[in-house]
């Protein structure tokens, strides 16, 4: 499962990378939502978002915190079985979800749903006009790591259990 080639340090940076953009993208539409004007009759008055971005940009901590909630919401979905063998299953190119939900053995409704969980960490990706689904950049990175950390416990497995047993 693990990228030819790669390591697992390349795969996290992989991972952080592609959390990032999804965090980015959810910035720049708190953004515009900030400059949107809801009552135009009062344009001098602040809607928020905009003080609340630059608070957070502004705070270690804060940016702590919300690097490492974005992590474990995005590595919590990845460890539900059925959306890790979802994401295993997505590569680089779109596929249906017709397709995705034969080789799950899922309604195709029930693959949407979790796709679009998905997508909404940063680990999917859906294209609504040909009813595509794929893994992002950060999601065939988190299915590397796993698959990584499994080889790895496999040889201690391979080379200790006889010892123990």
């Amino acid at each position: 499962m693990s990228v030819a080639g790669s390591s697992p340090g390349l795969e996290v940076e992989a991972v952080a990378n592609g959390l990032w953009c999804r965090l980015r993208d959810v910035v720049l539409a708190e953004r515009r939502l900030e400059r949107f004007a809801f009552a135009p009759e009062r344009p001098n008055e602040p809607t928020g978002p905009g003080e609340r971005l630059a608070a957070l940009a502004g705070d270690e901590a804060a940016l702590a915190e919300l690097a490492r909630d974005v992590t474990l919401r995005a590595l919590a979905a990845a460890a539900d079985g059925v959306n890790f063998r979802l994401l295993a299953a997505l590569g680089g190119e779109p596929i249906g979800i017709d397709d995705a939900s034969r080789a799950l053995a899922l309604p195709p409704l029930a693959v949407s749903e979790r796709v679009n969980a998905l997508a909404q960490l940063g680990l999917a990706a859906r294209d609504l006009e040909r009813d595509g689904v794929t893994s992002t950049a950060a999601g065939r990175a988190v299915v590397g790591l796993v698959g990584a950390i499994s080889a790895g416990l496999a040889v201690r497995c391979r080379g200790g259990l006889p010892e123990v047993l």
